[in-house]
């Protein structure tokens, strides 16, 4: 048992001591056929059976309370839980199987930490049942605390093999389904074995049959949805979570009157059906329709006002429609009714943090930025905001409408609460409804953020789904968001890469009618940025094989609601089987030829070539040397090997020998000139004309690595310095500025891009980077306040310039520069 079992509770009671008459018992055969009977849809059959038995047992009132809360009878299912629970109270039950029911009861009356704490008590009791670790992590999952619910359901498989002789409701191939809702509600990968897994042990468990169908309807495989749906249905006519998603199916695919059939049909079982509009608002929030979502929301809530998960969802969802007063509200009554729903403490710890944010609007955009960072980044995201959609919207002719909220994080959990409701998520920024959040440049170490093309990204999503309105499948926005990134600056975005190549030789490419699969469940991290590089270069080949033209058409298209195979027939009059052919050969075509340059060469591995990892930072660092005359050798054999003559440049050079280095550095970039990570050939060539003081090669070499990878701001400083030393201070500044897309929170860039900005009388520009540079409190605040006195001068504001020189001589009275601008002015 783990730990989490012991956090919350410590038995301080022997049960066997409790006072009072052990509960009645029914016949574990006349159980058994109600489950029977439940599973086979004769509901009207398992209630009469259960009637006739005793109402003291344990099972028999829990399996009373589902049967009249799946029929809406809400008063009926509350007396029926109220009775489980006096018979724990009373001290009736005395096993691990019945106590759980009594902590399901507690569940079933909202007292959630009475219901977590009676399952932590039927878990001391042995022995214990997966029945019970089910249900508890099904708790958990309804307040979204999907990791602790993975604990519970991983213990209740662990459990599986432990002897009772009771009935239970639930078998390990339930618990195999609740740690693949658990996985799926945490982004991580394995759920597809889990619910394979489930249906391996009871083919006739209709909880994964429903799962697979949800997973089917978000990736629009509508062929797949309607498989499970008729399969389970079979099985039982009227299970409701399979009915209720049949209405789902039909309304994602535009089919308003059978859903309204179907609807009525649900509704007609259970006129106060809330689980029916929840499971369409979620579902409409997954595929980013948030108004439709909404509305779902509160039909739920209308026809049962006790849903908090719903109320919490829909003050989420007002929330990423930027509906910022009306979200609070309704996530503050949330709370009250609730405040186990992880989602709804974490969203309001959040927006009681925005009181820390400094707003301001541009023509597009209501933006949100942090108050410790707000003045340093406020003049660059609000001119790249405003100019990329701008671009975007004049490349896909479309006009968004209204204003955007814009956001940015220096806390990435804070972030990843704000966009998907739990911190430790990975992902640098997302497009939801009217709200665009991501990190700002502080939420990550320097040299690993390009803030500049995530929001040009994110940017993207913004025309994308508003041209499709937000039916276009994920991998084709992000597929196109990729592409958008690539163009939008030099070296911007993601190029191809030593990771791409190999996971194209190992045969990972998903096929194109499943790339949608490898976003919403990938089944690891590296499975997640395959299916992004090969969305972005599908987009590409799109644009290169059937014209720019096609992207836009299909995202019209797909805004009409067709699939995307009637996308692709009537867009690019080809099947999607036939472009993702076309696409293989095209990637066959350009990575072929790399293949063989870029594998270990024989009798060297890469962790030997190189310890530290191959295109990670120090994949060029001496580690475990190789013998010089070894790798020559293996060199004649395979001249164009990527990693040998990597290798020998790095090895060569760290021996001193930086001319004879050189070539074969150079050939490794010839063969892959976009792996540029640090300890790539460029690093090691830089080091090499740093050292032999070659400035025009170094100035050169420099140049092309920040062209293929604008990451790292010591290569842009170097380079400006370089040129300011040649007297190219225009060209100096260009490189700084291209800084401020990665690293704008450094004080000294904005020092030095002000002075080489004076130098050649760009007094505006030189104004905007001192006022940002005091912002970031340099160590020499006189010094600071003059830099800016003097742009204020030569831009013609007197009285600002007299203010900061002013300011600039009360820190250092004796200032010999500030004292003669003061005097200038004073003489003026």
């Amino acid at each position: 048992m783990k730990g989490l079992l012991l956090i919350f509770f410590t038995l301080s009671t022997s049960l066997a001591s409790q006072v009072g008459s052990l509960a009645e018992r029914a016949p574990i055969k006349l159980l058994t056929e109600v489950q029977e009977f439940m599973q086979e849809g004769r509901y009207d059959r398992a209630e009469k059976q259960l009637k006739s038995a005793s109402l003291s047992d344990p099972h028999v009132l829990r399996l009373l309370v589902e049967l009249t809360q799946r029929e809406g009878r809400r008063d009926e299912a509350q007396s029926y839980s109220r009775r489980l629970l006096s018979l724990y109270q009373s001290g009736q039950l005395n096993t691990s199987e019945d106590i759980g029911q009594a902590a399901y009861a507690a569940w079933q009356l909202s007292l959630w930490q009475d219901a977590n704490r009676i399952f932590i008590e039927a878990a001391q009791v042995q022995p214990v049942s997966v029945s019970l670790f089910v249900d508890w992590g099904n708790l958990y999952l309804k307040k979204y605390n999907a990791a602790e619910a993975e604990l519970i359901f991983r213990d209740g498989i662990q459990a599986m093999g432990q002897p009772t002789s009771e009935f239970f409701r639930w078998g390990v191939d339930a618990a195999y389904v609740g740690l693949a809702q658990a996985l799926k509600g945490q982004f991580r990968p394995g759920a597809t074995a889990a619910l394979a897994k489930a249906l391996d042990l009871n083919p006739n468990n209709l909880q994964a049959y429903a799962f697979n169908t949800s997973l089917a309807i978000e990736d629009k495989n509508w062929q797949e949805a309607q498989e499970w749906i008729e399969k389970g249905l079979k099985k039982n006519k009227l299970f409701l979570p399979l009915l209720e998603l049949e209405c789902a199916y039909e309304y994602f695919r535009g089919e308003v009157q059978a859903f309204e059939k179907l609807q009525q049909r649900v509704l007609k079982i259970n006129p106060n059906d809330g689980d029916l509009f929840e499971t369409l608002g979620d579902l409409a929030n997954r595929k980013r329709l948030l108004e439709e979502a909404a509305e779902f929301y509160r039909e739920a809530l209308q026809r049962n006002p006790r849903q908090e998960s719903a109320r919490a969802s829909l003050g989420i969802a007002l929330l990423r429609l930027g509906k910022e007063e009306e979200g609070k509200r309704i996530l503050e009554v949330a709370y009250a009714n609730d405040p186990f729903n992880i989602w709804t403490v974490n969203t309001l710890r959040l927006l009681d943090s925005f009181d820390r944010f400094v707003r301001f609007e541009t023509p597009h955009f209501r933006m949100k930025l942090h108050e410790k960072e707000a003045v340093a980044l406020k003049p660059y995201v609000a001119e790249l905001a405003e100019r990329s959609l701008k671009t975007l919207e004049q490349k896909y002719n479309h006009q968004v409408s209204g204003k955007y909220v814009f956001e940015m994080y220096p806390d990435h959990e804070d972030f990843a609460v704000r966009t998907m409701g739990l911190p430790g998520l990975g992902a640098l920024g997302a497009t939801f409804g009217r709200i665009v959040a991501m990190d700002s440049p502080s939420a990550r170490p320097r040299g690993e953020f390009h803030w500049g093309s995530t929001l040009w990204h994110e940017l993207a999503h913004v025309v994308t789904l508003s041209l499709s309105n937000g039916k276009v499948p994920r991998w084709f926005t992000e597929g196109i968001s990729m592409m958008e990134e690539r163009q939008a600056g030099e070296g911007w975005g993601d190029y191809l890469n030593v990771g791409f190549v190999q996971a194209y030789k190992d045969d990972l490419l998903l096929p194109l009618k499943d790339l949608n699969s490898g976003f919403e469940r990938p089944e690891s991290g590296q499975a997640l940025t395959i299916a992004y590089f090969q969305a972005g270069w599908i987009c590409e080949f799109l644009v290169s094989g059937y014209g720019f033209e096609s992207i836009a058409a299909m995202l019209e298209a797909f805004g009409q609601g067709l699939s995307t195979e009637e996308v692709f027939q009537q867009v690019l009059g080809a099947s999607v089987e036939e472009i993702d052919g076309q696409f293989r050969q095209k990637m066959e075509e350009t990575l072929k030829p790399l293949l063989s340059k870029l594998e270990a060469p024989e009798h060297f591995s890469l962790v030997h070539l190189f310890p530290g990892g191959v295109g990670q930072e120090g994949e060029g660092e001496a580690g475990l040397e190789t013998d010089l005359d070894t790798l020559l050798q293996a060199w004649q054999a395979a001249p164009e090997n990527y990693f040998l003559n990597l290798r020998l440049g790095t090895q060569l050079k760290t021996a001193g020998r930086q001319q004879e280095a050189i070539p074969y550095l150079e050939k490794a970039l010839e063969i892959l000139p976009t792996q540029a990570a640090r300890g790539s050939p460029y690093d090691i060539l830089t080091q090499i004309y740093e050292e032999t003081g070659e400035v025009d090669k170094l100035v050169e070499v420099r140049q092309r690595w920040w062209r293929a990878a604008p990451l790292f701001p010591e290569n842009a400083h170097r380079i400006a310095s370089l040129l300011s030393d040649r007297d190219q201070p225009q060209e100096a500044a260009k490189y700084l500025e291209e800084v401020m897309y990665v690293d704008p929170l450094q004080p000294e860039t904005h020092q030095k891009l002000g002075d080489l900005y004076l130098q050649f009388s760009e007094t505006e520009k030189a104004v905007r980077e001192y006022t940002v540079f005091l912002s970031l409190s340099p160590v020499d605040g006189a010094a600071a306040h003059y830099r800016l006195a003097q742009a204020l001068f030569e831009s013609g504001d007197r009285q600002g310039a007299r203010n900061h020189v002013l300011l600039s001589l009360e820190i250092a009275p004796a200032y010999p520069e500030a004292q003669r601008l003061l005097l200038k002015l004073v003489r003026q």
